[in-house]
Parts: structure tokens; C-alpha cells; sequence
């Protein structure tokens, strides 16, 4: 029975694993000598110790495990008194190898050599031997074209190069990356797992083309395939498929994000005025195109499937840009009154002076004019100064002001439209002390003035002012805690589903993706790209049955097979504020057992490159697309 302990180190010489000798009694009889053998192959054990001297007297160290000290005890001259013939230590295992690697690495280095430098004349049989034995095989039809005249170059540097830089190449670090790097880019960083960035605390390493894609697999293979196991290979959590040992799908997924559009489908789906309940959607298809079904089931669009119920209600959203504010006294001349606008005021002593409004500034004046909006001492001069200005020059003053304002907007949208003869006719009743009078009703939109206010009516969806002073809105701030506060007063007021143009913003979320970014209204449906290392195609799965016998098509269960309404969620919480995160969905989140039920061993395929794509955003370089002269 072997003893486990019989090389502990009291019980045996010391094992010198990187020693490239054994003694020579150890391999003929299996018993070493304590020493053992020297560095250079010597024998080391021609004495059992190396005697002390103790103040004149000769002392045996042997060690204990050796025996202790010998009976004899050393000579008179302090030789050992245990000695013993050399022997001839051998070369070890490892030495073996080591002198058989090296006649190796001397035969590849001469072989590269004979063959890199064999010459002999085309179609000779010097050319087939160096020919064959350099071949590595057929490019694939997407790679053969691109290496023109370089060739083998093209990819590889060491390549018609002396057998040493070969030799270096094999052994050094790959530079194969930097050459397809030449060509292929991404999204990310090249050298980051999945082309992401990665946050200082999570370590991964660089990762290298060839690590998954080999070439000169014949002009037809196909390098980009990846194997599972080769996904498993780097991913700390193995599995061995998706219906068992896959991770549990996120518990908000598929729905991260609130989407642009506040579209309540639990409240359509129950209507309860009678009136309007003969609109509410039957099914998915009502607001959903399918034939163009992918990613995501792109909506049919505002004329489609929301104009029934909502196109009548967005042109009585009237906006007010200007409304007249009460005076406590006139400062304006009567004669330059009189130039500008033809007609007499109405003579008034200034004592008696009586402002024919009591109305406040709307938030857009007071915001764009810089004054409280009810303090008549503080806007009353600048507001008629504006008044006389437009009675004068029409809507030069309006210009002049929005650009004052510090908005990044163009006045040429926010006032598409306004007649300057119109907005002179309104100061001037204004510059009168008289209410306008409009000759005519609005009947298709547009700007006029109605008593006391410059008003704008949208004309219909997507109205372009009206989005215009919207987006005036959003982008309003200012210097100072006086200027920021009129701008979120403003602000508050054009946004609010309640008023005026905030009719908007009942559908249309109001968005700032970093706490410190700019606002900005989601006005268009957009495309998911967060999950951009996961794709899923609705188009593939419409024409298919579930377990249960129901058709994805069916326009009454299909859809509900996987996507189910949540009716307790709180929908409108996720946009009362800024941040798109926020949000409660109107879905169930679905569960990894959803699929399972057909993406599962002897029914449908469950490879990782069936949902998940390595690369972000992968394209090609310029010098790639580009015609060269």
C-alpha cells in the first residue's frame, strides 16, 4: 500500500522539481542520496553531511531525516565520515522535453526557411512542394475580394517576410483584429465584448476576431455562425439550452421604456360614453398594421386610427401669445398714434385715464418681454412700447422680441403666417384704448385678434406653429432665478394637457434623457435600440399556432397569446414626470416560459443567434464603400 507521507520533508530528501538531474542511485536502485544531484549534473552525494566545526571539535550534521548523525562521526580532519562513490546523475523527464522541443522549434524554423526560400521555376515540382506545404486554403467569396494585389498581405504582415518575423508572428500577439479592423466597424468599442462599455467595477477582457471567426473554410462557409458552446465560453453562466438553465427573462421585459406616444390601451379597450364607445378598437389590427410587422408592430398612424375621436378637439386649443394687460396711466404720444394708425384716441385727461383692460400679460409676454406678469409698473411702459411698435411696423417688434429672448428658435416658424397688416390694425385699436374687433370668424385656422389677445388656432394634427411655440417652450431658460422662474411658468402652462396647445402633450411625451440635458417632445414613433444585442421578429411568428391551438393572426387571440393587459397599472404615472424611465406598461411583462412553450428541444430552434446578434451596429468602413481612382 502506498504511503501517502512518504515524501513529507521530514521523512525525505527535498524534491527539486525544476532541477534538470535525478541521482543516478535514485534511477538504478530507487534509493537517492540526500544531496542529490548538483546543478551542472555533477553528483552531489559523495559525503552524507558537511561537518561543523564547534570551537576546535568536529560536529555531524546529518539531518534526521537522513538517519541523524552518523555512528562514525567525522575524521580528524572534518571529512565526513559517511562517504560514498559518485554516481552519474541523469537528464529528467523534464529535461527529456525540453531537449525534444527544442530539436522541434529547429526543425519548424528550418522547414519555414526551406520552404520560404524554395525556389523553382512555374508548375515545377520545387513550386507544388513550397505551394502546398504555405497554403492555408480558399478565402470565402465575402473576404477573397478585398485583398487585391497585397494577397496574403493584406491580412497578414509576417507574410513574405524572413522566417524569424514568422517566427515572432506565431508567438506574439495577433494582429489579425487590426487588419479586419481596416475594413468592419461597430457601433462601440472594436475590442469590447458585444461592442459595450462596460462600467470600471465589471472586468472583462479584449477579445479578438479570430476568436470566433476563421477564415479559409472555402469560398462558400459561412465564418460568421457561432456555435453555442463558443458563446459559453465567455459568459459566466453556462447553460445547456434555452428551456433549461437560460436566465429568467428581466421583470420589466419587454417594456423598459415608456414609449413616445401616451397610448392607454387599457382605457380604449373600455370606453365608457356610449357615444364615443362605437370607435373603441375592436382588436390589435384596429391601430396595428401586421403586413409590416417586425421588431416592433409599427401604429397605423394619427389619420388612421386616432382622427375619429380626437381631430375635432385639437383646433378649439386656441394659443395665446399676446394678450393686453391693464395700465395705470398711458405714456403713449397721441400724434405718433395718429401718424402710425390714422384715427384720433379718444381724448382723456391723464388723471382720468381708465385702461380698457383688466386682464394680466399671457406667460409667453411676460417670459419673452423679462417682466412679472402682474405688476403694471413694471411692464406697463415696455408692453405699450411694444403696442406702438407693431402699430407702426406690423410684426417687426414680435421678430425682434423672440429673438431677444435667448430661445434657440426661428421666429420665421413661430409666426408662419401672421399677416403684419392684421397686426397693426390690432395695436392700433389697442394703441386706442379700444378692443380689436375681427371682422370676420376664423373658419380654417390661423392667426387673428380677438378683442384683448393675438391668438393662434391650430388648423389641425402636426400643426407646425403650434409645435413651433411648443418647442419654444421646452428650450426657454435663462441667467437668473427671475428669468428661469417666468420660463417655467410659461413652460408649465403651454405643456399642460389642460390648456390651450398642451393638447398636444396628451399624447406626445416630454423627455430628458440626462438629468442635466435639454427637454424635447417625442413628437414621432421611434425605433427600440436599447436591447440592441437582442432582436426578435414579429413577421416570423404571425403565420405560426401556439400550443393552444391559437393562430397569431387571430385578430381577437393572437396577439393576446403573449402580450396581455395589465388593468391595475398605473399608465399615467410614467409621464408626469421627465424621466422616460419611469414607467408602468400597460402589459404583463412577459415570462421566459412564454417561448419555452415552443422554443424548446424537438420543436422549435433555441441557438443563441436565434434572438441574440454579437455586434453593435456593424457596418463598414469608409475605405470599403469608397471607389477608388
Amino acid at each position: 500500500m502506498t504511503d501517502d507521507h512518504h515524501f513529507d520533508f521530514d521523512r525525505s530528501a527535498y524534491e527539486r522539481p525544476n532541477s534538470g538531474y535525478v541521482c543516478g542511485r535514485g534511477a538504478e536502485w530507487g534509493t537517492p542520496c540526500w544531496h542529490g544531484p548538483n546543478h551542472d549534473g555533477s553528483c552531489g552525494g559523495e559525503a552524507e553531511c558537511s561537518p561543523f566545526d564547534n570551537k576546535g571539535r568536529w560536529e555531524c550534521r546529518r539531518a534526521q531525516a537522513a538517519g541523524g548523525p552518523c555512528e562514525n562521526g567525522p575524521g580528524p580532519d572534518g571529512s565526513c565520515g559517511c562517504s560514498h562513490p559518485p554516481c552519474v546523475p541523469r537528464p529528467t523527464l523534464r529535461q527529456h522535453r525540453w531537449r525534444l522541443s527544442v530539436i522541434a522549434l529547429g526543425l519548424v524554423v528550418a522547414a519555414l526557411a526551406a520552404f520560404t526560400h524554395l525556389s523553382g521555376e512555374a508548375g515545377s515540382f520545387a513550386e507544388t512542394v513550397r505551394n502546398a506545404a504555405l497554403d492555408a486554403g480558399e478565402l470565402t467569396d465575402a473576404h477573397a475580394g478585398f485583398t487585391g494585389a497585397l494577397g496574403c498581405k493584406a491580412c497578414h504582415t509576417a507574410h513574405d517576410a524572413q522566417p524569424m518575423a514568422w517566427l515572432a508572428s506565431a508567438f506574439g500577439a495577433s494582429q489579425l483584429t487590426k487588419a479586419c479592423l481596416d475594413c468592419h466597424a461597430f457601433g462601440g468599442p472594436a475590442r469590447a465584448p458585444h461592442n459595450q462599455i462596460f462600467g470600471p467595477n465589471k472586468k472583462v477582457r479584449k477579445t479578438e476576431c479570430a476568436m470566433c471567426h476563421t477564415e479559409h473554410k472555402g469560398h462558400d462557409a459561412n465564418i460568421s455562425g457561432l456555435s453555442n458552446e463558443q458563446c459559453a465560453t465567455c459568459h459566466e453562466k453556462s447553460f445547456s439550452s434555452f428551456g433549461r438553465g437560460h436566465p429568467k427573462f428581466s421583470d420589466k421585459y419587454p417594456h423598459f421604456r415608456r414609449t413616445p406616444i401616451k397610448f392607454n390601451h387599457a382605457s380604449h379597450q373600455k370606453f365608457q360614453d356610449r357615444k364615443i364607445a362605437k370607435y373603441a378598437p375592436a382588436n390589435c389590427t384596429t391601430c396595428h398594421r401586421n403586413e409590416a410587422a417586425d421588431r416592433a408592430v409599427v401604429p397605423l398612424g394619427f389619420e388612421s386610427a386616432c382622427a375619429k375621436c380626437h381631430a375635432d378637439q385639437i383646433p378649439k386649443r386656441n394659443l395665446v401669445v399676446l394678450r393686453l394687460p391693464e395700465f395705470e396711466e398711458t405714456k403713449l404720444d397721441r400724434e405718433a398714434v395718429v401718424e402710425a394708425c390714422g384715427v384720433n384716441p379718444e381724448a382723456e385727461e391723464e388723471d382720468e385715464y381708465e385702461s380698457i383692460s383688466s386682464d394680466e400679460m399671457s406667460v409667453i409676454a411676460a417670459y419673452m418681454m423679462g417682466k412679472p406678469i402682474d405688476d403694471a409698473d413694471e411692464y406697463g411702459e415696455a408692453f405699450q412700447e411694444l403696442v406702438m411698435g407693431m402699430a407702426q411696423d406690423g410684426t417687426g417688434p414680435l421678430v425682434d422680441m423672440i429673438e431677444g429672448s435667448g430661445a434657440a428658435v426661428d421666429p420665421a416658424v413661430l409666426l408662419a403666417g401672421l399677416n403684419p397688416e392684421a397686426a397693426k390694425r390690432m395695436a392700433c385699436a389697442w394703441a386706442a384704448n379700444l378692443e380689436y374687433e375681427l371682422p370676420a370668424k376664423p373658419t380654417f385656422g390661423g392667426w387673428y385678434g380677438d378683442l384683448l389677445e393675438l391668438i393662434y388656432r391650430p388648423s389641425g394634427h402636426a400643426d407646425p406653429v403650434i409645435k413651433g411655440w411648443l418647442e419654444f417652450a421646452v428650450a426657454a431658460g435663462g441667467a437668473d432665478e427671475e428669468v428661469l422662474e417666468r420660463a417655467e411658468e410659461m413652460r408649465a402652462q403651454l405643456l399642460s394637457p389642460k390648456y390651450g396647445p398642451g393638447a398636444c402633450i396628451k399624447c406626445h411625451a416630454v423627455t430628458r434623457e440626462k438629468a442635466d440635458g435639454p427637454l424635447r417632445i417625442e413628437w414621432r414613433y421611434y425605433k427600440d435600440k436599447v436591447r440592441a444585442s437582442q432582436s426578435y421578429s414579429h413577421r416570423h411568428h404571425l403565420n405560426l399556432v401556439d400550443p393552444q391551438g391559437a393562430k397569431l393572426t387571430d385578430s381577437n387571440r393572437g396577439c393576446t397569446v403573449c402580450h396581455k393587459l395589465d388593468l391595475e397599472a398605473d399608465f399615467e404615472a410614467g409621464y408626469k414626470d421627465f424621466d422616460a424611465q419611469t414607467y408602468s406598461s400597460n402589459f404583463v411583462a412577459m415570462k421566459k416560459e412564454t417561448c419555452v412553450r415552443c422554443h424548446a428541444r424537438g420543436r422549435v430552434r433555441q441557438d443563441c443567434q436565434l434572438c441574440h446578434a454579437y455586434h453593435k451596429e456593424p457596418a463598414f468602413a469608409e475605405r470599403v464603400t469608397r471607389k477608388e481612382n
